[in-house]
């Protein structure tokens, strides 16, 4: 381990941010030599520095409330003895919650992870001070605040309510759906689960939340569960150090590590292995990782928004998914219809693409016939939202005419017909579409066509499908069906 004077010589790296404020840093220490040392050792990194004995120092000329990027709090030995310190402590970083918390514990101290989690702790050091890891950690903070300052420099920020101006929709249901997820990232909750088919579009809201909320300006991480090995997906998750496995030639570090401060995107999380669906659990109730064959656990402030397109009750049930997981990962949960349940929004979506695409390949002027316009509002789209834009797509760029016909859509809407199903003997015979229909698709046809034989008579329909009246109650809620809806028809 260097110490601090010998590491004086050999900085050589300043934070250069020129035509930027400067980055500002407060540090709190009883020890008035330790003080100096951190105080001259962050000013020589480039960070302007104001060092105090205490946090009530701190508050009398500062203020309650600080511009501060980070804060160093040296925890004093008799610190759980210190009853007005705690409570300063803890008020303070309530309100800024904005610091970094750089905490700096004696080694034997009792319970400093423990502390860290209950102070929101960034970052973790043991005394005698590393000042090779102080440096480290304050120039990894440097450089996430300079990239931050450099997008907005470069680029306008998004503000909050244009955040979800990428989602195109003029239905109620849709309107119910963003008006939750705006409550969601305007709050401090910190898992959200969103549901939904395949193409809804559950990563578009997923990032939409993250640049509506105060972690717009952390990293987004999106992370498809499904598309990585699951003997890889651990270290994906959490890192690893130098020497944990064979070809582990250098430390790297976890996604989860990497999106501190902002928002992780689990995607099929559903194709998580049940082993690791424990180690999950337990970064959800310690907010802390440790990466594989590490024995450091790093405080980690992230919001999880995990998303699936399978029944996570269901996997529960089967015992393919962990209820304790489940609960935690689904504190709220946002649920994207179908694109045929909404078909209000079909022709907006449509026509928004339309123009996109028109511009994107140099076709201006580009419309749909009156009969592809209706054919596609009348299609089922069971792809949804991406299997309309890929067709809108396809369409603009090998159009020559300007005028978009149902036979320059990549359906073939003559296959589209109603699903037969027909008694035959002791089993049922269903007449399946040439390009194929999902199960859920059959099994829902048949409960609504139930409902509309039973007069919306939940127990004359259950009885009509040879169903027990409450798993046809779970699947009528499971798909969203409005039993009343069919009452009224008779």
């Amino acid at each position: 381990m260097r110490s601090y004077r010998e590491l004086q010589g050999i900085i050589n790296t300043r934070i250069d941010l020129a035509t930027m404020s400067p980055i500002e840093l407060n540090i709190v220490s009883y020890d008035f030599k330790e003080r100096e040392s951190l105080a001259e050792f962050a000013s020589e990194l480039g960070w302007l520095v104001d060092s105090f004995s205490s946090i009530a120092e701190l508050i009398d000329i500062q203020g309650e409330v600080s511009s501060k990027h980070v804060i160093i709090y040296s925890v004093p030995k008799n610190f759980y003895a210190m009853e007005d310190e705690i409570q300063r402590i803890k008020n303070y970083l309530k309100k800024n919650r904005q610091q970094q918390l750089i905490l700096i514990v004696h080694e034997n101290f009792k319970s400093s992870d423990k502390l860290a989690i209950e102070l929101g702790a960034r970052h973790l050091l043991f005394k005698p001070i590393s000042y090779d890891d102080l440096k480290e950690i304050l120039s990894r903070i440097a450089t996430g605040i300079g990239k931050r300052r450099l997008k907005k420099l470069s680029s306008k920020t998004r503000e909050p309510e244009n955040a979800f101006s990428e989602i195109i929709y003029a239905s109620e249901k849709m309107q119910q759906t963003i008006e939750l997820a705006r409550k969601v990232a305007e709050s401090e909750c910190t898992s959200v689960m969103i549901t939904g088919e395949c193409g809804t579009g559950k990563g578009t809201l997923a990032r939409a939340i993250h640049n509506a909320s105060s972690r717009k300006d952390g990293p987004f991480i999106e992370i498809n569960c499904a598309a990585i090995p699951r003997n890889l997906l651990e270290s994906e998750f959490f890192g690893y150090e130098k020497g944990a496995f064979t070809d582990a030639r250098e430390e790297k570090p976890g996604l989860f590590e990497l999106a501190n401060g902002g928002t992780i995107f689990l995607d099929e999380v559903s194709e998580i292995d049940y082993s690791l669906q424990a180690k999950l659990l337990k970064f959800l109730d310690t907010r802390m990782v440790r990466r594989i064959s590490g024995v450091k656990f790093l405080p980690v402030d992230v919001r999880i928004i995990s998303a699936s397109n399978k029944d996570l009750r269901e996997e529960v049930r089967e015992r393919r998914f962990r209820e304790d997981l489940f609960y935690r990962l689904n504190v709220v949960e946002i649920n994207i219809p179908p694109l045929r349940e909404r078909k209000e929004d079909i022709e907006p979506i449509a026509t928004a693409y339309l123009k996109r695409f028109s511009r994107r390949f140099n076709k201006m002027d580009v419309r749909f016939s009156d009969k592809a316009l209706q054919a596609i509002k009348e299609y089922a789209w069971p792809g949804n939202v991406r299997e309309l834009i890929n067709a809108i797509e396809r369409a603009v760029l090998l159009n020559h005419t300007g005028v978009i016909s149902i036979e320059d859509l990549p359906i073939d809407f003559e296959k589209t017909k109603e699903i037969q199903v027909q008694k035959a003997g002791e089993c049922v015979k269903v007449s399946i579409p040439e390009d194929g229909v999902s199960l859920e698709e059959v099994e829902k046809g048949l409960i609504v066509t139930a409902l509309e034989k039973a007069g919306g008579n939940i127990m004359e329909a259950a009885r009509l499908l040879k169903l027990g009246r409450g798993a046809l109650r779970y699947k009528i809620k499971k798909y969203g069906i409005d039993a009343e809806k069919y009452r009224e028809t008779v």
